[in-house]
């Protein structure tokens, strides 16, 4: 059900931010966010990331400028009730490498929401609540139920047409492992609450020299205590990205980021510095690429030692039609890791958000991540001693079709995989989910 939520609020902020994105047709150059940095995160957080559909680490982020409730304009309405049906079949719904806790199950969710938006003279506050109830028909005892809460506020004011804060809040409650937003654990640990908080200030302060400010916070807690004391985090980011236009279509950009995840309950986590440099190119007025390119510096917690890494990111966010795009990222990066004797983690991340209307009642989607991870020796806790040097692959991806039947209900089937394979055993497992679900709009 966190999947759920989260696609549904990043659909909103990436058609938000790819309508955003187009340089003026005018042939002075603008200082532009262009596509290398139009990933509003940093850190693990997910929900506010809009060149894919999980974080990719610290990267600087772009201005966005809309509401929540863009989808409301069509009803004129500042609200809107959404009920969702589900019907689906898990094959793994613990996600369990082996044993008795493998098991699979058909299920039934159910997940009402409530979307409000509050437009105001030069300002938007949008606020949604969705709870999830989910039923399995096969499971162990006493766990037949699992509930799901989440609560996302936003916050965009225009103090004029160079100057733009956003504030963005999602907090809730779940179960599944967020593989797509990549916070906290890859395996199912029970129950958590989470809470991801990004503030943003874009600046054009002339023609040709833009600034983004932004500041993440990303904070995790389990029910369980055992797990708590390994995987419970806190994780405070601060970005400043400088642009600079020199060709109509063309931005040079700089880059500082500093990124600190703290373990609450372990002496393990960093501090991470890094400098990138790049370009960022609107090669059409619905087509923006852009890349970065650097090093950090990262200062391990237990030990006090030292870690020199590059720092690399390429990102693309084309506009199809009016309502279809592609957003597609990579980075090279220090990560968080879950893995309990590990301070953190070198990550390779590409992930996508594909969206199509084949017509205009049937769309398709694709949202997915591939992350390579890398511990090496220097990220090894004194707990970790034993253990070498090892690494972990994760793939996660949701994809469908949507029928619109009219204004108030759609139809809809998708799929559902999740694969963690690592040298680790006890994190390995693979997941399907198959889906068929209705979904009513008031």
């Amino acid at each position: 059900m966190h999947l759920l939520g989260f696609t549904f609020f990043f659909a909103l902020t990436a058609s938000i931010r790819a309508a955003n994105s187009s340089t003026s047709e005018s042939t002075e150059p603008v200082a532009t966010g262009g596509a290398a940095t139009t990933a509003a995160t940093a850190g693990q957080g997910g929900v506010l990331q809009s060149t894919g559909p999980t974080n990719n680490g610290p990267v600087a982020p772009a201005s966005t400028g809309s509401s929540l409730g863009d989808e409301l304009t069509d009803l004129k309405r500042f609200f809107t009730v959404t009920l969702d049906v589900r019907e689906q079949y898990d094959d793994n719904i613990y996600a369990a490498s082996s044993g008795p806790t493998k098991i699979g199950s058909f299920t039934e969710i159910i997940s009402p929401s409530i979307l409000f938006s509050y437009p105001m003279e030069n300002s938007t506050f949008d606020a949604r609540y969705t709870f999830g109830l989910t039923y399995y028909n096969r499971h162990l005892p006493n766990q037949a139920y699992d509930q799901d809460h989440d609560v996302v506020l936003r916050y965009n004011h225009a103090f004029s047409d160079r100057f733009n804060l956003d504030l963005r809040d999602d907090g809730g409650y779940h179960i599944d492992p967020s593989l797509l937003d990549s916070l906290g654990a890859t395996g199912r640990e029970g129950g958590y609450y989470s809470n991801i908080f990004t503030a943003e200030f874009n600046a054009q302060w002339t023609p040709l020299f833009g600034t983004v400010t932004s500041y993440s916070n990303n904070f995790i807690s389990y029910e369980n205590s055992t797990i708590g004391d390994e995987q419970n985090s806190d994780e405070n980011t601060i970005s400043q990205d400088f642009r600079f236009a020199f060709w109509p279509t063309v931005t040079a950009a700089a880059g500082l980021i500093y990124d600190n995840i703290d373990y609450l309950d372990s002496s393990r986590g960093f501090t991470n510095y890094t400098g990138n440099v790049g370009l960022d190119w609107q090669a059409l007025p619905s087509l923006s690429l852009g890349f970065r390119v650097g090093g950090s510096v990262t200062t391990i917690n237990q030990g006090g030692g030292t870690s020199e890494d590059p720092y690399a990111s390429a990102n693309v966010n084309w506009q199809l039609g009016e309502r279809s795009r592609l957003i597609a990222s990579y980075v090279h990066t220090v990560t968080p890791t879950d893995i309990f004797f590990a301070q953190g983690e070198t990550s390779d991340r590409f992930t996508a958000n594909f969206l199509y209307n084949i017509t205009s009642d049937i769309t398709t989607h694709f949202e997915g991540i591939y992350s390579h991870n890398d511990i090496s020796s220097e990220f090894l806790t004194t707990a970790g001693t034993g253990n070498s040097s090892s690494t972990e692959d994760v793939i996660s991806f949701d994809t469908g079709v949507t029928y619109h039947y009219d204004q108030y209900i759609d139809f809809e089937a998708g799929y559902i995989f999740s694969d963690v394979s690592s040298q680790f055993n006890f994190e390995d497992y693979t997941r399907n989910q198959i889906y068929l679900g209705v979904r009513g709009t008031y």
